[in-house]
């Protein structure tokens, strides 16, 4: 029994050194394997039931893995992961918006506008520099559009690259649970090892890591489990399928926070506000955030832009080009009902002659007696007096009214005369220029409901710059969640629109309504006799905080209006003032075109304007004014209030302040993510060695570890031979 039990020990010895060289082979095999991880050959003592020793056999578990080094690993690699795509899309943006210190630079392009327009006013009669002065904004406002654009682009495939990386999660999700169940299987059956399994498993939770944040440990039964970094399941026995819907098209409006973008789901879980790490963060957070805020700036500043230069142009007349047809910008719902209010002085309506000199004038307060009334009767009195009046022109076929659009139309059916208009501080004939004051009754109550300066920029009759959309969308200013109304008592807001007509819906906001309170009423509200919703209202995350947007479902022209209510003596308050509730600046980039006939022939731009001799008692105008060309240079230069928009706050800057910080602040985005992506791959090596150290194979090492097992081989072997001899020897003696 005992020369038994030598072979039997023998034997093992040979079976153990057998598999220390077959570990060590696999090691130096799989040196160059990604994942792989470096078997460590190990052994233990065979103990009989009788307690006898029986030489040794082979542990099963032979991984050589440092859990902590690896989860570390994992996290900063998904940080890394995190940085990087931001840096790649960003990099992208500036390609085309341009780097602070380059002459295409968006800034730039709003800087040579001023240059331009300061050189107009030296030669405001030179065709060249009027032809400078329009390509530069044209160029400028096609730039802007090229950008939003571009932003609406990048969003649309960083979308579609969300949807590609939740496919590759979901298949990720299933490979682990196919592995789980051969790494349960396999340690289920003594002597085998799951090793490989585990090493294949590993690998593709290290991916699953890269893409997003997750939480995993393992069972004893060897099978590992997966959460989201929120705690949703994501492989618990079975995998989930991850998915996300991408969109069809992309645009200011359109946002994940408005629901125009579908979430990132984890079977019924909507999982997109809990990712915060990986690749899908960083594509969620351009997606959402950074390039939705430098589309938001980027839209405030063509606003602004358009604001400032058709102000300025309103003011003026284009000369010798004639002007008999003018068509407005501003459009009405009803003009009948609408009604305006003129106040702070008067305005001169003057048609001139081939000469510039004055043929015919009126004033509109003072002699036709106009200061209040709804648009409709204003436009009867102009036409009146262009057809009737004694001292008119007689111009019978002129028309004034408001179209089928809803705009504003003179047309003075004859190309003998040119119109003009002055704003005057007083009704006197000859007074000082002066913007007058236009109060309007947007819902024909008897309240004014908005004031604007001069009559031509708020009609828009003689814009430069102008938009293809409509007033259909009004947000309110970036405001806490939460935010009470602060009112005393109940405002009413009233809605109007082009299809629906004046004051179709309304609703009542008290002291205790909440943005969220207010968009469930307009919700409720604002819909048709059939019950169906005209408006939409919703509450969206921007910058800092939240704004309430209020859309019209059908793109028609809308007007929202208020009533304050009072109660002993104390008005409740404005609602609008209070929420900063306006006409929605979202989408101005990539709307915006220099007027077509301006963009054709730069001369027809106004350069100067209406003036007044009083040598002659007369209006005209004059080739070589050049008073309104100084007036655009002045607006580049005069400080501006510009709205929150995005992660900016409000703030008073000239237009290329404006743009410089757009640019400058992209530069700053893209700099963070440079710099972070340059720490994290630093951080992400030194990680990686030392994980390396622990689970890399060393071919030195190998190769002595060969050498000892090839010892201890050729010792169990003598062994075994030596007893086998000796067996064969008591063989023979009996």
């Amino acid at each position: 029994m005992a020369l038994s039990s030598a072979i039997n020990t023998a034997l093992n010895g040979i079976r153990t050194s057998q598999r220390a060289i077959d570990v060590v082979s696999e090691n130096v095999s799989n040196v160059n394997t990604e994942g792989y991880s470096k078997k460590i050959y190990s052994q233990k003592t065979l103990v009989l039931n009788n307690g006898q020793l029986s030489g040794s056999i082979s542990n099963s578990d032979l991984r050589q893995v440092d859990t902590k080094l690896v989860a570390h690993y994992r996290t900063e690699t998904g940080i890394l992961q995190q940085q990087s795509v931001r840096g790649y899309y960003l990099d992208l943006v500036q390609a085309k918006m341009g780097q602070p210190s380059s002459e295409y630079s968006v800034a730039n392009r709003v800087a040579a506008m001023q240059t331009a327009f300061e050189s107009l006013g030296v030669d405001a009669d030179k065709l060249n520099a009027q032809s400078t002065a329009v390509n530069s904004v044209d160029t400028a406002l096609s730039q802007m559009k090229e950008m939003s654009d571009q932003i609406q682009a990048l969003r649309l495939e960083i979308d579609q690259e969300i949807s590609s990386l939740c496919d590759e999660v979901s298949d990720i999700l299933q490979q682990l649970d196919k592995l789980n169940d051969d790494i349960v299987r396999t340690s289920a059956l003594n002597g085998q090892s799951a090793d490989n399994y585990k090493d294949q498993r590993d690998t593709l939770i290290t991916r699953l890591s890269e893409i997003m944040d997750i939480q995993s440990y393992e069972r004893s039964s060897g099978e590992t489990v997966i959460l989201t970094g929120g705690g949703k399941p994501l492989l618990d026995k079975d995998g989930v399928v991850v998915s996300h819907v991408a969109a069809a098209s992309t645009g200011s409006l359109i946002t994940y926070a408005s629901g125009g973008i579908t979430g990132i789901y984890a079977g019924k879980f909507d999982i997109t506000k809990e990712i915060s790490s990986g690749e899908l963060s960083g594509l969620i957070s351009l997606r959402d955030t950074e390039l939705q805020n430098m589309q938001t700036q980027l839209d405030e500043l063509a606003f602004q832009l358009t604001k400032q230069l058709n102000a300025v142009h309103n003011r003026g007349t284009a000369y010798p080009q004639a002007v008999y047809e003018m068509t407005g910008t501003r459009t009405f719902i009803d003009a009948d009902r609408q009604n305006i209010t003129l106040s702070g002085g008067d305005v001169k309506i003057v048609l001139t002659g081939d000469d510039g000199g004055e043929a015919f004038g009126v004033s509109l307060v003072g002699e036709l007696g106009f200061s209040s009334g709804s648009v409709s009767e204003m436009c009867e009195k102009i036409q009146d007096w262009l057809r009737n009046a004694v001292t008119g022109p007689h111009l019978t076929n002129a028309t004034v009214g408001v179209n089928g659009a809803g705009n504003l139309e003179i047309d003075l059916g004859d190309s003998t005369y040119s119109i003009a208009f002055r704003d005057e501080k007083t009704v006197l004939r000859g007074a000082d220029d002066a913007l007058v004051s236009i109060g309007f009754d947007a819902d024909g109550n008897g309240t004014v409901d908005e004031t604007h300066s001069g009559f031509s920029a708020f009609f828009g009759l003689n814009d430069f710059i102008v938009s293809s959309s409509r007033d259909a969308v009004y947000e309110s200013e970036i405001m806490p969640s939460g935010s009470l109304m602060g009112i005393k008592g109940k405002t009413t807001l009233h809605f109007s629109d082009t299809a629906n007509g004046v004051g179709f819906a309304s609703i009542d906001v008290t002291a205790g309504d909440t943005l969220q309170t207010i968009a469930a009423k307009i919700n409720t509200n604002a819909v048709d006799a059939s019950g169906n919703q005209i408006l939409k209202a919703e509450i969206v995350s921007e910058g800092s905080g939240y704004r309430l947007r209020v859309t019209n479902i059908d793109g028609n022209q809308t007007e929202i209006t208020e009533t304050t209510s009072t109660v002993n003596g104390v008005t409740s308050g404005s609602v609008l003032s209070r929420l900063g509730l306006g006409v929605s600046h979202a989408g101005y980039a990539s709307e915006l075109s220099v007027r077509s006939d301006i963009l054709k022939s730069p001369s027809s731009m106004s350069t100067g304007k209406l003036q007044y001799s009083a040598e002659t008692g007369e209006y005209y105008v004059s080739e070589a004014d050049n008073a309104l060309a100084n007036d655009f240079a002045k607006a580049f230069t005069e400080s501006i209030d510009f709205g929150s928009a995005g992660n900016f706050t409000k703030i008073k800057t000239t237009l290329s302040g404006y743009a410089s910080s757009i640019v400058s602040g992209l530069a700053t985005n893209l700099n963070d993510a440079n710099s972070k992506t340059d720490y994290q791959t630093e951080l992400v090596s030194t990680i990686y060695k030392k994980e390396q150290d622990v689970s890399g194979v060393d071919l030195d090492e190998e190769l002595s570890m060969i050498m000892l097992y090839q010892r201890s081989y050729s010792a169990a072997a003598k062994a075994l031979t030596t007893s086998l001899e000796m067996l064969d020897i008591l063989d023979n003696i009996v």
